[in-house]
């Protein structure tokens, strides 16, 4: 049996109470805009960011999986991440998501890419067909709904949050897609060096 899986950052609940405010807020603006908002909004306890989407992997191979993953991340130190401004991602042009931006510094990248490299070291297929650009999905955009706008019409959203947390812990998660939404579950934790 294959299961769908990603490796994250969880989201201190302070944080997660703060974006979901902000997902109200912006629900609003879309209301005076549309009849029916065109926005998928991400459910509270889903908001995550993504270091690495490693797709379906076989259930037998996911004890080596994780043991690589602790592997990559021995000498990770915990570290804090910055949310900056809420976007149209990943492009303004051509919106898919609405995002919470996050600052990337060099403890990110180097996290991220001793994951990717040890990933792909072992054989297995990650998605890497598109640079890293870290974020937080709030909302997911129905592209017909929102094409059918004017462009005066449509809501800014670039909102500065300037938030911070400490990044203590990285989660291996396992994705469940449903017709609600998607479900995650976390199949294990790691704690990073204090």
């Amino acid at each position: 049996m294959k299961k769908r899986i990603f490796i994250a950052i969880n989201l201190p609940s302070k944080v997660k109470n703060k974006l979901a405010e902000m997902q109200d807020d912006l629900q609003e603006r879309f209301e005076l805009a549309y009849t029916d908002s065109p926005i998928k909004w991400t459910k509270k306890e889903n908001l995550h960011v993504t270091l690495l989407f490693l797709g379906l992997i076989d259930d037998v191979h996911i004890p080596e999986l994780l043991k690589i993953i602790e592997e990559s991340i021995q000498e990770s130190e915990v570290f804090d991440l910055f949310i900056d401004n809420i976007v149209y991602g990943p492009n303004i042009n051509n919106p898919k998501m609405i995002w919470a931006n996050i600052k990337i510094t060099d403890e990110l990248l180097v996290l991220q890419n001793n994951l990717q490299n040890l990933i792909l070291e072992n054989d297995y297929d990650a998605e890497l067909d598109r640079k890293f650009k870290p974020h937080i999905t709030l909302g997911r955009i129905n592209q017909w709904e929102f094409k059918s706008l004017n462009k005066e019409e449509v809501p800014g959203v670039d909102d500065y949050l300037g938030m911070g947390f400490a990044v203590k812990s990285i989660d291996v998660m396992e994705s469940f897609l449903e017709k609600k939404g998607p479900t995650y579950c976390i199949l294990n934790s790691y704690n990073l060096k204090q």
